[in-house]
């Protein structure tokens, strides 16, 4: 990533391009595609003048560009999205254990309890998933929005083990594995359509943007 770079203009897609920090080469690699790449070596000297950009904030940039990049496609973005989802059990269970500790009865527990794992996997999923997706909507609105499908994912999973194991005779552990498969697989897919895609209104806006800054540089 270091050092002079070229790469050929017809190669370049602009409007794909979601660079983050300096470390430009990295996006135009991954988003590009280029054909192919050629690499010429060079050795390293001792720097006589200016300081180095390489500072542990560009570095936990550059991961999390890393990250970004890792889950542009759809199927890794999915599983990203359950690693995160299983991190929610963390917050979940402890809350879960201090509330019943103050003699809170389970069920009300449980309840106030998935919403701590809720707020934490909205947490992760912002920062590292969907960040280049927060300006489509207010984050009052995402909020609302990944709780309310959230929480109906526990409406939807108790009577779809009802389902299976009533109707289908599965017993309770597959019957509780099969539901939530298909409940994670409805929650992201809610996700990235009802909390993080731009509205049709504003993509054509930004959209119409584009082309007049486009149409501006071309004439000036």
């Amino acid at each position: 990533m270091s050092g002079y770079f070229a790469i050929r203009r017809s190669a370049v897609a602009a409007e794909t391009l979601k660079p983050l920090g300096y470390k430009i080469l990295l996006e135009l690699a991954v988003r590009c595609r280029p054909g192919e790449a050629a690499e010429v070596p060079f050795v390293f000297q001792d720097r006589f003048a200016g300081e180095s950009k390489s500072t542990a904030g560009e570095g936990l940039r550059f991961l999390r560009h890393l990250v970004g990049l890792r889950t542009a496609a759809p199927f890794a973005r999915m599983a990203a999205f359950g690693l995160i989802g299983l991190t929610g059990f963390v917050p979940n269970l402890l809350a879960l254990h201090a509330l019943v500790t103050a003699g809170l009865h389970y069920l009300p527990a449980e309840i106030i309890a998935n919403q701590s794992g809720v707020l934490w996997n909205f947490a992760l999923i912002e920062l590292l998933l969907f960040r280049d997706r927060r300006h489509h909507r207010h984050w009052a609105d995402r909020v609302g929005r990944f709780a309310l499908l959230a929480n109906a994912d526990l409406c939807l999973r108790i009577p779809l083990i009802a389902l299976l194991v009533g109707q289908f005779h599965l017993a309770v552990l597959p019957a509780t594995t099969l539901a939530l498969l298909t409940t994670f697989v409805l929650r992201f897919a809610g996700t990235e359509a009802l909390v993080y895609l731009p509205r049709r209104g504003r993509t054509a806006r930004s959209r119409t943007a584009r082309s007049r800054t486009g149409t501006a540089r071309s004439t000036s």
